[in-house]
């Protein structure tokens, strides 16, 4: 009798995940909030910190899109998202260039869960709890690098990450925004990145952002500060 009453409740609940799952991805994109991960539109825009940086996403119909960001400084990220019912799957081919002359290149695929379709909104805070699996490569790019002959030419490691991103709308136009990422890795591989911001939403498909952000893994670290502007289409 237990046993049919513990699987009734199992079933029960599975099903209110789905169906509040389900919800979600049907919200209409128009209702999410621009930094919204789980957002298919289609958007260009362009950010500066210490470099330019163009970025963009195009979508196919309502659960696709392709993902392009690219640097003047040589570093780059392409990619591409796909909804499901749980949250929206997202994989990516990435480079990027930390102090002293580290060049790293990394490949992931994971995903962001919307809280909200659980009704989970604390003091009005948007969580999207992240996790993935990523290949890490980090290398020398600068033989000027202070320790280059103790740091090996070139370090590759198979791991995954956790996360979190948080969203708390202030009012209709404003919204702060802030997160971190956890990873470890094979060959020893750890790391950490946190950012928060602030957005301001100019009309309903332009918004501008002001960021900070601070990277540190077993590879480099790197701090930004900069500012954005998205437009939607």
């Amino acid at each position: 009798m237990t046993i049919g009453r513990t699987k009734s409740r199992t079933c029960l609940a599975t099903m209110f995940i789905f169906a509040a799952s389900v919800s979600w991805a049907q919200t209409g994109e128009n209702e999410k909030l621009a930094d919204d991960p789980t957002k298919i539109v289609t958007k260009f825009g362009a950010r500066y910190s210490d470099f330019g940086t163009v970025f963009g996403s195009v979508a196919f119909g309502p659960v696709t899109k392709i993902n392009v960001s690219i640097s003047e400084d040589d570093q780059w990220r392409i990619g591409g998202s796909y909804l499901f019912d749980f949250g929206i799957v997202n994989f990516s081919a990435s480079e990027q260039k930390l102090e002293g002359g580290v060049k790293q290149t990394q490949y992931a695929i994971g995903t962001f869960v919307p809280l909200a379709a659980f009704d989970i909104q604390p003091k009005g805070w948007l969580l999207f709890p992240a996790l993935g699996a990523n290949y890490t490569d980090g290398r020398i790019s600068n033989s000027d690098f202070d320790f280059a002959d103790a740091f090996p030419a070139e370090v590759a490691s198979k791991g995954g990450y956790v996360g979190i991103l948080g969203l708390k709308p202030l009012s209709e136009r404003w919204v702060i925004k802030t997160g971190g990422v956890l990873s470890a890795g094979s060959n020893d591989y750890s790391g950490f990145t946190i950012g928060a911001g602030v957005t301001f939403n100019a009309s309903p498909d332009d918004s501008i952002s002001v960021f900070g952000s601070h990277i540190d893994n077993t590879f480099g670290q790197r701090d930004l500060v900069g500012i954005s502007y998205t437009r939607e289409f």
